[in-house]
């Protein structure tokens, strides 16, 4: 079937290429007079017009000769016919390369990502106690993304996720809207208008989080733990690009105490779902790119989460929970250098253990606290006009979802973490990658576990 679709799609182009000679063959160009002699084309612009169509319809068949993608080809010259129709193959707009595709031209766009994780653990603990865990094989993964844009000014983006494969309620799958929002875009690169449920733009992977983009099998656990990835929430608020900055400013839904815990703050997250609106919060992004391939910010998130809720005694809290983060991305040649420091607090939280019945250790911290930094260097970057990457890389974590607790609370030893990794990253090309590397977990309770991770990632 996609044989007959690619020889249907090559005969159309072909049909258009050779309506577009005849029409520029036609005579009817030459004697058909300007309406009026201000406004109105001149043949020469005609002409050009028609032969940058036609320049357009060659290259695609060409492409379609050589069956290559967007992304492989040649990018074209800026303002051209063809610079207008080509999808983007870079992230854009704070988005990854797939999720902004529907930004690059009219109509309908698709895309999407995956990741399949295998995990390996010790069997035994820091203290040499056994672990009891079992070796897992997961589809974590498969992602769509679906975009529309109406016009110039409106675009329709989202992204329908599935993970652990099965939605059976014997398992632990689930089917998500990571986000769909609606944007408006102005003239202007330095102010747009965004609505709906959107990601919180906080840290690095929240909002670039394909497996192709980031180096690990895993996600960082201090963009997954301090900072809830991947978190969204539904609001309305503004974007844009002014010089070298890039900024992000959104109202939206605060979160809910109730689903605090000790390990942290992630499942406060409503995620769009039937969300409580009593509480609202504001969260906000200022991002520096002046410097070629380095990006460097800072982002928040503030707002009250006790959505009405009241103790049992039937005293009402505001739960007032802000984040901060400071993020950094650097990229020279074939070196590459990431590093995030990330706080959260959580006022009453002791009115939130009260709702929550947590006690003694099982605390909600009242301060959270992690910063990781990694570095990396593709070692095919030295071969010329290579379109392979491997890169070796190492990450060093340190984490606590209870640096502070509040008082007649303890901390739990276990939720202070350190993890080391190490590994490696082979894409043999930009949209897929294979990873394989090694974590040291270690707390302060002698519980943490080496393990091992394989993963297989791609995007489109």
């Amino acid at each position: 079937m996609n044989r007959h679709l690619s020889t249907r799609a090559r005969g159309a182009a072909v049909i258009s290429l050779f309506l577009l000679l005849g029409c520029l063959s036609s005579p009817a160009l030459a004697d058909d007079p300007p309406k009026t002699p201000d406004d109105a084309p001149t043949d020469a612009q005609k002409l050009k017009e028609l032969e940058q169509k036609v320049d357009v319809l060659t290259k695609e068949i060409e492409s379609m000769r050589l069956g290559e993608t967007p992304a492989q080809q040649v990018p074209p010259a800026p303002g051209t016919a063809a610079a207008a129709a080509a999808p983007s193959s870079a992230p854009t707009l704070g988005l990854g390369p797939s999720a902004s595709k529907v930004y690059a031209k009219y109509g309908v766009s698709i895309g999407g990502y995956g990741e399949t994780i295998y995990q390996n653990f010790s069997t035994a603990r820091q203290d040499g106690s056994p672990s009891n865990l079992t070796p897992i094989v997961d589809v974590a993964r498969a992602v769509l993304y679906f975009g529309y844009k109406f016009d110039d000014h409106f675009v329709f983006n989202s992204e329908v996720e599935f993970e652990h494969a099965v939605t059976a309620s014997d398992k632990n799958g689930e089917a998500e809207v990571e986000f769909a929002y609606m944007d408006w875009l102005s003239r202007s690169k330095a102010f747009n208008l965004r609505a709906g449920l959107m990601l919180i733009p906080v840290g690095l992977i929240n909002q670039l989080h394909e497996p192709p983009v980031f180096l690990g099998s895993l996600r960082p656990d201090v963009e997954t733990i301090i900072l809830p990835s991947t978190w969204r929430e539904i609001g309305v608020g503004g974007w844009g690009d002014v010089g070298p900055f890039s900024w992000r400013l959104y109202f939206v839904n605060g979160l809910d105490a109730s689903r605090y815990a000790s390990d942290g703050l992630k499942e406060g997250s409503q995620e769009g779902s039937l969300a409580l609106a009593r509480s609202f919060a504001v969260t906000g992004r200022l991002d520096y790119t002046g410097l070629p391939g380095v990006l460097v910010g800072g982002s928040f998130f503030t707002g009250n989460s006790g959505q009405g809720q009241v103790t049992p005694s039937g005293d009402s809290f505001a739960g007032r929970t802000t984040f901060v983060d400071l993020h950094l991305d650097a990229r020279y040649r074939g070196a590459s250098f990431r590093a995030v420091w990330a706080r959260s607090t959580v006022g009453d939280a002791a009115a939130i253990n009260q709702i929550n019945n947590l006690e003694g250790d099982e605390s909600v911290g009242s301060r959270q606290e992690g910063w990781y930094a990694e570095a990396g260097f593709d070692v095919f970057s030295l071969v010329p006009k290579s379109r392979m990457t491997l890169t070796p890389f190492v990450r060093y974590e340190a984490y606590d979802t209870q640096a502070e607790v509040p008082v007649g609370y303890a901390r739990n030893p276990e939720n202070d973490v350190r993890v080391f990794t190490a590994g490696v990253n082979f894409k043999p090309i930009p949209q897929i990658v294979v990873k394989a590397d090694g974590q040291w977990r270690r707390n302060a309770a002698y519980t943490g576990v080496k393990q091992f991770n394989m993963a297989l990632g791609y995007e489109f």
